[in-house]
């Protein structure tokens, strides 16, 4: 009764939708996380209870245009949650925050006591990871950092939840101003993926970023080779967004696979998958010609 209290007071809904990608067995939903508007992607069937993998949106990019990525990374064994908050409604200006990732928790829980959830017997309440795109990325590192810096946070003070285990970013740096930001985050693995043709987050202050980055047990860097900004999305400059002046030189299938990969491999490896680790810090780094990493 409480759980169902709580799912009616946190507005937090999930409704069936019809299923996407059939091919590889990952389905979609819509959901409803506080007032915000999200798509979920989880594989059909698992054996074992699946990670939350909250990706966090560039500015102004709508979540349906993440839906070729967020099934590709959903595929590895992940509940894949992608929100759409509108920060400026009278503006239709959209922008992720902070607070969504102590909001995903509070909704993954409602999901997991919820019976009649697409998503409750697989759902791992318990286990946050985080990718984020350009704006989301940012937002994602200060949010592991306990920083509540504007614009990704508004409020008197933020403290990331206990659940978070790792964090992404996709052409993401922590550039304020003309100088890069030294973020230090609370002991959260970090990676970079950087499209080497990114005119928006260009790879050398995402580089300077992932350099100046304090605080994490792993840091590693991905230079994805001919991926312009807009690398993981399903169209280039999507309608809204500002978009990047630099076209890609590499396909979009490809860029999107690359970096599904070597997301989820990131997420797994941190979480303890002996054959992610083995990929992420030894064979991948050797093997994948598609990128160019870096590791301290």
């Amino acid at each position: 009764m409480r759980a169902s209290m709580a799912a009616v007071l946190s507005l937090l809904l999930l409704s069936a939708a019809p299923a996407a990608h059939a091919d590889n067995g990952i389905r979609h939903a819509a959901a409803r996380i506080t007032t915000d508007e999200a798509a979920v992607w989880y594989p059909a069937h698992a054996e074992r209870r699946l990670p939350v993998a909250l990706l966090l949106p560039g500015a102004n990019v709508g979540r349906g245009y993440y839906a070729r990525f967020a099934s590709a990374v959903a595929d590895y064994g992940f509940v894949v949650v992608v929100p759409e908050r509108y920060a400026l409604p009278l503006l239709d200006y959209r922008a992720p925050s902070a607070h969504q990732l102590t909001a995903v928790v509070a909704w993954a829980r409602a999901q997991a006591a919820d019976p009649s959830s697409p998503v409750g017997a697989i759902i791992d309440p318990d286990t946050l990871v985080v990718a984020g795109h350009s704006y989301g990325g940012a937002t994602a590192l200060y949010a592991a950092a306990d920083r509540c810096q504007p614009p990704f946070c508004l409020g008197l003070g933020y403290r990331h939840p206990p659940e978070l285990k790792a964090v992404v970013g996709h052409g993401t740096n922590t550039t304020i101003g003309a100088l890069v930001d030294p973020v230090t985050v609370d002991r959260i693995p970090v990676m970079f993926i950087n499209g080497s043709q990114d005119g928006v987050s260009e790879p050398g202050e995402s580089r300077e970023s992932f350099l100046k980055l304090g605080g994490s047990p792993s840091v590693m860097y991905v230079n994805l080779l001919g991926a312009n900004h807009f690398g993981i999305a399903d169209v280039d400059n999507p309608p809204g967004a500002a978009p990047d002046p630099h076209a890609a030189t590499a396909p979009r299938e490809r860029t999107i696979a690359t970096a599904a990969r070597w997301t989820a491999q990131w997420f797994r490896a941190q979480l303890g998958d002996a054959a992610a680790q083995d990929y992420v810090y030894r064979t991948g780094p050797r093997q994948d010609d598609t990128v160019v990493v870096d590791m301290r």
